[in-house]
Parts: structure tokens; C-alpha cells; sequence
């Protein structure tokens, strides 16, 4: 049987003092798979509403275990 994951990231780009783009990220692993995009951007959401932050970026990482 087949395992699979799926990994929601979450980015955001700061500048500094002098200029300088940051990135920041955020990752939660082991996130339901069959959870739909509009339930992983109302995750996002409420992680920002959180955690004040406000992210750039929002990916999906689906890895699967095969052997």
C-alpha cells in the first residue's frame, strides 16, 4: 500500500533596514490529503491571522511512498 503526504508551505519576503529581501518559511507536514485548495488556503488564512505574518507564497509538496 501506497503512503502519501502532503507538505503546505508557506512563504513570506521581508526587507530589511538595508534593503535586503528576506524569505521566511513555514512548513506543515503531514497535512490530509484529500483536503481540497480552498481548504488549504483558509489553513493559510488562519495561520496568519495567527501568527500576524502575511505570506507571499503558498505551495503543496506531495511526496508518496512507493516501496
Amino acid at each position: 500500500m501506497n503512503n502519501s503526504n502532503l507538505t503546505l508551505i508557506l512563504t513570506q519576503t521581508t526587507l530589511s533596514p538595508e534593503g535586503k529581501a528576506t524569505k521566511m518559511s513555514r512548513r506543515f507536514n503531514q497535512i490530509k490529503g484529500s483536503a481540497t485548495t480552498q481548504e488549504l488556503l483558509s489553513f493559510a488564512k488562519v495561520i496568519e491571522a495567527l501568527t500576524g505574518e502575511h505570506y507571499d507564497t503558498i505551495e503543496t509538496v506531495k511526496t508518496e511512498q512507493i516501496g
